[in-house]
């Protein structure tokens, strides 16, 4: 009766073990297709979060001469951006002889990542110490029908004290230079200059070839040994 006993109790033993692990494996295995599901969630909308386009329009100073301004559109995002819309509030005034004309760079098809567009906008004078409120808007895809869109503002004030040694860039000091260059050469292809030029001849040669001979021979005597007497 005993080893009877015993025998059942270890064989309910074994199978709520067996029961147990199978539970636990269970749980196991639907926690880890939770963790799948999250994780693969979240790595797509990361991706989605850093693959997108982010366009910002600016007055900047032209790069050779501050006291006058340039629009600049760009794309700093990671992807393009299609159907570009650019405003600002109040709205740009470029004149010419008391004449308005259209500011361009109102609508832009597409902007590709890094790329930036600009125009000159005209100068210092014409802004002032204004503050533009400035709004860019554009689509993801070109199906797209949600709208993505930015609204900030744009301080002509930041640059009142602007300003900068030399050339800003080294592009435009290389055409600073190749200028400087050209207006030389224009003078004295009109023979108003005339070039200097320093000869080597063969008699100069000949004179160094000698002078560079003694100096070798002079170098190659013994030292002379002092007379007597002498320290």
């Amino acid at each position: 009766m005993i080893w009877d006993f015993l025998a059942g109790f270890w064989g309910a033993l074994r199978a709520d073990a067996q029961t147990w692990s199978m539970i636990v494996t269970a749980a196991a295995t639907i926690a880890l297709g939770f963790f799948t599901w999250v994780l693969a969630k979240e790595t797509k909308r990361l991706s989605m979060a850093t693959a997108q386009a982010h366009v910002v329009a600016t007055l900047e100073p032209n790069p050779w001469s501050v006291k006058h301004y340039d629009l600049v559109v760009a794309n700093t995002g990671n992807a393009a951006a299609h159907d570009v819309v650019v405003s600002f509030t109040p709205d740009l005034e470029e004149r010419d002889g008391g004449l308005h004309i259209g500011r361009p760079l109102r609508h832009l098809s597409v902007l590709k990542p890094g790329q930036s567009l600009s125009c000159y906008a005209g100068a210092y004078e014409t802004f002032g110490e204004k503050t533009y409120q400035v709004s860019t808007g554009w689509i993801h895809h070109p199906a797209d029908r949600n709208r993505q869109s930015l609204s900030y503002e744009l301080s002509m004030r930041d640059y009142a004290d602007f300003g900068h040694l030399g050339a800003r860039t080294p592009f435009v000091q290389m055409a600073e230079q190749i200028e400087k260059i050209r207006e030389d050469w224009r003078y004295v292809a009109s023979g108003s200059r005339h070039l200097k030029a320093d000869t080597y001849s063969g008699e100069d040669r000949e004179k160094e070839r000698k002078r560079r001979e003694a100096e070798h021979k002079a170098a190659s005597l013994p030292p002379r040994k002092p007379k007597d007497g002498n320290q």
